[in-house]
């Protein structure tokens, strides 16, 4: 890597004339920390075009981001940021329900959200001790539970739940799988989900009566930290070259915040979408799209972001 020497860099920003003023004082270089930048011996371009922003819920504390560790060993330097927040409630029927697993052919598990919402019913109204020692999850575990993504089967795996349906990418894949697993006449199967639940799962269910009983148990709203948070990133990373979003509340809560920090589709920026659903609510919202991941797993994103930051010629 060539030595950026410190005078070409007070050039720059003579030239672009960044005063203390500005968003960005002469601390940064077009967002990057001017000091860790010659320290590392890298030029500033570089150094900027070096970020993958993931707009995500954030893993917790503790927990493997799969994420994370496919992006860094491919050497795309990857931060998640989460863009919503979600409020859990009615949480005391969902468990009147996950404690009779005799009464339900399996369960359905669209998204993290999903699994997050079994694990805390058990936690408010029994304990996970009692999930292993009562035989609930042994019950639960010879029970087939649908997951759509890796995501969330690893989730649920967590839980103790046998999962069918990793790689089938989307909801209207696993209804298919569905299909083949339930017939009509079985016990219902069990649906946790959130307000904004899409319908392709419940009417293709209706479609081919098939049983299930949905239980809404949590709402999606804005992050309150998300300017913030976003700014922290700018200062420390700058521009990321590639954004993805990973649901529809996530545009819809981002979208103006980003414009409002500059973070828009451009030459050096290029914006990606996990699924069809997030890829409609993007074109919806009027952004432009380099590329689509047909999974929500993170080889085929970072498939996805490799290709297209290839055609467009950003490296």
């Amino acid at each position: 890597m060539v030595n950026f020497p410190l005078q070409c860099l007070s050039a720059c920003l003579t030239a672009l004339n960044l005063s203390s003023g500005n968003r960005f004082s002469q601390e940064y270089f077009l967002g990057v920390p001017t000091k860790s930048v010659l320290l590392a011996g890298k030029s500033p371009l570089l150094a900027m075009m070096s970020a993958v922003l993931l707009l995500r819920s954030t893993q917790e504390s503790g927990k493997v981001d799969k994420y994370k560790e496919v992006f860094t060993a491919a050497g795309l330097p990857v931060r998640s940021i989460s863009p919503i927040g979600f409020e859990f409630f009615d949480l005391d029927e969902l468990y009147q329900c996950v404690s009779r697993p005799e009464g339900f052919a399996g369960i359905i598990f669209s998204s993290p959200r999903t699994v997050a919402s079994v694990r805390r019913c058990l936690e408010e109204n029994s304990s996970m001790e009692e999930w292993e020692t009562s035989g609930l999850r042994a019950k639960w575990s010879a029970l087939p539970a649908f997951s759509v993504g890796t995501s969330t089967a690893s989730e649920a795996q967590q839980l103790g739940f046998q999962t069918v349906g990793d790689d089938s990418g989307n909801a209207e894949n696993l209804v298919q799988l569905i299909s083949q697993k339930i017939q009509s006449g079985q016990p219902p199967l069990l649906f946790p989900c959130g307000t904004l639940r899409r319908d392709v799962i419940p009417n293709h269910l209706q479609d081919n009566n098939i049983a299930f009983t949905g239980c809404t148990v949590y709402r999606t709203c804005p992050e309150p930290s998300l300017e913030q948070n976003l700014t922290s990133y700018l200062k420390e990373h700058g521009v990321p070259r590639a954004v993805t979003f990973f649901s529809p509340s996530g545009v819809q809560f981002s979208k103006v915040i980003l414009e409002k920090l500059q973070i828009v589709p451009s030459s050096h920026c290029k914006f990606f979408a996990i699924g069809s659903t997030t890829e409609r609510a993007m074109l919806d919202n009027g952004l432009l799209i380099s590329g689509v991941s047909s999974k929500p797993s993170p080889e085929s994103l970072l498939d996805c972001i490799r290709g297209g930051l290839e055609r467009s010629g950003v490296s």
